[in-house]
């Protein structure tokens, strides 16, 4: 048993957890007023940890975000070098996003409506994505396609022609298939031309 003064501590272990935990408490706030960009920088390290279903952290991921996440929670705070690194991987995925965003842009600006409503159309389509989700009358699916030209197509409901190739398989993301169907509608979404089909057929080569 440790003594304080004239005080005996009946619990040291609890008496040390209690006292590191001021500790990295106090190196937190002082982390948080020598770096006003703090919530960025604690933000990006967030990456780095592993939690249970209850919000704890249970792990540390490999490699140099989780050595970070692992150095803050341990020390209270990362050096002035961990911090430069940090910054410098924020500015460069900000570089990344914004070149991604630019791309997207041009290829929005070209994107064109395939056909006319109403009309029937055969096309030769790359599956670019299956969305489940449930509604009050059951599970539905969305299924996001493109054409040669990238211009995009849009499917919504179960159908064999897009979900099974003629050999029986069934289709997945990143597949090529060719059909027919009716252009039900134009649309555009978050700046994106789209073309709504309806009943599609499978064309058989």
């Amino acid at each position: 048993m440790a003594i304080i003064g004239k005080a005996p501590i009946e619990h040291e272990a609890a008496y040390a957890a209690a006292v590191k935990r001021n500790i990295i408490t106090n190196a937190h706030k002082t982390f948080e007023r020598t770096y006003p960009d703090h919530e960025a920088l604690t933000g990006f390290i967030d990456a780095g940890r592993e939690y249970d279903d209850y919000g704890s952290v249970v792990s540390y991921k490999e490699g140099f975000v989780g050595s970070l996440a692992r150095a803050y929670d341990t020390y209270g705070k990362l050096t002035e070098g961990q911090v430069n690194a940090v910054r410098k991987c924020i500015a460069q995925r900000a570089e990344r996003r914004a070149e991604w965003a630019d791309k997207q842009a041009a290829l929005s600006a070209i994107r064109k409506h395939i056909g006319s409503v109403g009309e029937k159309v055969t096309l030769t389509l790359t599956v670019k994505k299956f969305i489940h989700f449930a509604t009050a009358f059951g599970d539905q699916q969305l299924c996001i396609l493109e054409d040669a030209d990238q211009n995009v197509v849009i499917y919504k409901g179960w159908s064999m022609a897009i979900n099974n190739h003629p050999n029986g398989a069934y289709t997945a993301e990143g597949d090529q298939i060719t059909i027919t169907a009716t252009v039900k509608e134009h649309g555009v979404r978050d700046g994106v031309k789209q073309t709504l089909i309806q009943r599609p057929k499978a064309v058989k080569g």
